[in-house]
């Protein structure tokens, strides 16, 4: 395991090279990129990730870098999950084009050569969380007047425009508003059988993402059209009904008591919402929830161990979750854990490939996830495995640097060099 001085060492070098500035309408603003060649441009969580690695070094930095996702909020509160800072290269994937409004030239969408400046989608919602440990840092209240009232009409944006059925739990409307890609919780979502082809996968994310794009990327639209791709998810949930948590906490530091009794009120009904509807107390897991009538997506992934980063979590489900999940050798326990897919589902692929392709989470145990899980696991009492992940994150990230994934059986490095949330380790 490397010496803290000399983790914290390669992650601030790793931060500073990933760090880029940008003007907008006369401002400089500062953020860091998820990988220089791989990932040029500015995603939602992975800046919130980078803001909770940045207040190791530099507190102001951090905070910038929430500011640098802010400055692209619209009127309504949404916030876009990947920010096209430099557009010069935005057209080199189509996925630029279809995950944008470029084509209509939306008012607050500004286009640059027919090139979007922002995608129309969500990340989990991790803005609130990263305030906090920002303030928390020494932010003070110069922080909270800049940031707080922003990331307030963000989760307020969330719950009114994508809670459809209102029951507390937001709908994601394409796989990558999880974060997790291609991960097989959305399979069933997608129209697609056990096990998928690579080339299947694909075909049906971008279908999804089309019929989105011709839905004007319209939240109602989509979430009320017969056929959509609409799922409770339970990552996303557990990040939001977090960052409620936290949003509460900041205002009541702020001195907003009313902001401050709506994200706790807020915070325990949507709780309610995940317990009756997502939890399956005969599997002793949480499932996603897809479609109108809420079929349960009944595949064992990374998504269904993610309330565990929830205080309020009553202890007999975390028990459950610990130990009927979590720690068994053939799901979620391997040599370096945690895997993105357990280990006994026919989808699990340890190098993230599917037919020779890469197809991400789909296997691959990630630093993120297992930031989470960490945190989460101390909250509950359960230092020993959180200790025995953060051993098993320490030893990937000495031996093969800050990648964006690894191989949960035998530690080999994938995806990306120079991963900026990978410096997450520091946190653990």
């Amino acid at each position: 395991m490397p010496s803290l001085e000399l983790l914290r060492a390669r992650a601030r070098a790793q931060l500073e090279a990933n760090s880029r500035e940008a003007t907008l309408n006369g401002r400089r603003h500062r953020f860091t990129v998820p990988a220089v060649a791989s990932y040029p441009f500015q995603w939602f969580w992975d800046s919130c990730f980078h803001a909770i690695a940045w207040v190791h070094f530099d507190v102001e930095r951090a905070a910038d870098e929430l500011r640098a996702l802010l400055a692209w909020q619209r009127p309504n509160g949404f916030i876009p999950h990947v920010v096209f800072w430099d557009r010069r290269h935005t057209m080199n994937r189509s996925w630029h084009w279809l995950e944008s409004r470029a084509w209509v030239g939306a008012p607050f969408v500004p286009v640059a050569a027919g090139k979007p400046a922002t995608s129309e989608l969500i990340q989990p919602p991790v803005l609130a969380q990263a305030l906090e440990r920002v303030f928390d840092a020494g932010g003070g209240d110069e922080v909270l007047r800049d940031l707080l009232p922003g990331v307030t009409r963000y989760h307020r944006w969330l719950l009114a425009e994508r809670d459809a059925d209102d029951d507390g739990l937001v709908s994601i409307v394409a796989p990558s508003e999880s974060g997790l890609d291609f991960s097989p919780a959305y399979d069933a979502a997608l129209g697609l059988t056990r096990n998928p082809g690579a080339l299947r996968l694909n075909a049906a994310m971008r279908l999804v993402t089309l019929r989105n794009k011709l839905r004007g990327w319209s939240a109602h639209r989509i979430l009320h059209a017969p056929g959509s791709f609409a799922v409770e998810d339970v990552l996303v949930n557990s990040c939001l009904i977090a960052g409620l948590t936290a949003l509460a906490r900041l205002a009541e530091a702020a001195g907003d008591t009313e902001d401050a009794a709506w994200a706790g009120a807020q915070a325990e009904r949507s709780l309610d919402a995940l317990l009756e509807r997502s939890y399956d107390p005969a599997a002793g897991t949480f499932w996603n929830l897809n479609g109108p009538y809420e079929e349960p997506a009944t595949v064992h992934t990374i998504v269904s161990l993610m309330p565990l980063m929830l205080r309020m979590l009553p202890r007999a489900v975390a028990e459950e979750l610990v130990d009927g999940q979590l720690t068994r050798p053939d799901r979620f326990w391997p040599r370096y854990p945690v895997p993105s897919v357990a280990l006994h589902e026919p989808e699990f692929r340890a190098d993230s490939r599917v037919d020779g392709r890469e197809r991400i989470w789909r296997g691959g145990t990630w630093v993120n996830t297992n930031w989470f899980l960490v945190h989460g696991l101390r909250q509950h009492g359960f230092d020993d495995e959180a200790n025995e992940i953060r051993a098993a994150t320490l030893e990937l990230i000495e031996r093969h640097g800050f990648r964006e994934y690894f191989d949960p059986l035998n530690g080999a490095p994938g995806g990306a060099q120079g991963f900026g949330w990978s410096t997450l380790a520091i946190d653990l």
